[in-house]
């Protein structure tokens, strides 16, 4: 009798294990069971990246010519040519008088009226005859003073003058200082400013 109790208490133990077993994988759902969370990967994240703006674009601003400035000549220099130096054609141009003996003077303006005192950041000159010399000088008054506004380059084709930080101004000259040998003028082709 003692077998059958130990055999009946030891049935009785294997079916008390799976019941545990059986409810324990079917419980998720009634919310007294413990269910496993799930893991997910954490999130990948791209560092942040910093791009440069580009530069401001130079806007054009439109000049129209106004005469000549030659303090040390008779104050005129092919005043009425003083047009063709912003009429947007390539063949046609203002020119400084022709000097045979050399260029006896400081220098020598072509003046541009930009319609208003404003910021220029560059100006280019384009000429059909290398050789001659300049530099940009702004001014207030068409009739002077001007001041420099940009160091003295050689005139060759299309020649692009930086303005000096901060440059303003209505008058724009384009202020010859050496004319070409053996030709003894210079020639403006057409004159562009930018903001």
């Amino acid at each position: 009798m003692s077998r059958v109790l130990a055999a009946t208490t030891l049935a009785m133990f294997f079916v008390a294990i799976l019941v545990v077993a059986v409810v324990s994988a079917t419980s998720g759902d009634d919310g007294g069971g413990t269910t496993a969370a799930i893991t997910q990967p954490p999130a990948r994240t791209t560092p942040p990246t910093t791009t440069r703006a580009a530069p401001p674009k130079p806007k054009p601003v439109a000049l129209t010519g106004v005469g000549a400035f030659d303090p040390e000549g008779d104050r005129r220099e092919n005043d009425d040519l003083a047009r063709l130096a912003a009429d947007g054609s390539p063949s046609t141009f203002w020119k400084t008088e022709h000097y045979l003996h050399g260029f006896n003077k400081s220098g020598v303006g072509l003046v541009l009226d930009a319609g208003r005192r404003q910021p220029l950041s560059r100006v280019v000159v384009v000429t059909d005859g290398p050789g001659a010399s300049a530099r940009i000088e702004l001014g207030t008054d068409a009739n002077g003073p001007f001041d420099p506004a940009s160091a003295e380059r050689r005139l060759n084709g299309r020649t692009a003058f930086p303005l000096t930080k901060g440059a303003a101004g209505r008058y724009v000259v384009v202020w010859i200082t050496a004319v070409p040998e053996p030709a003894g003028e210079a020639h403006v082709t057409e004159v562009r400013a930018f903001r």
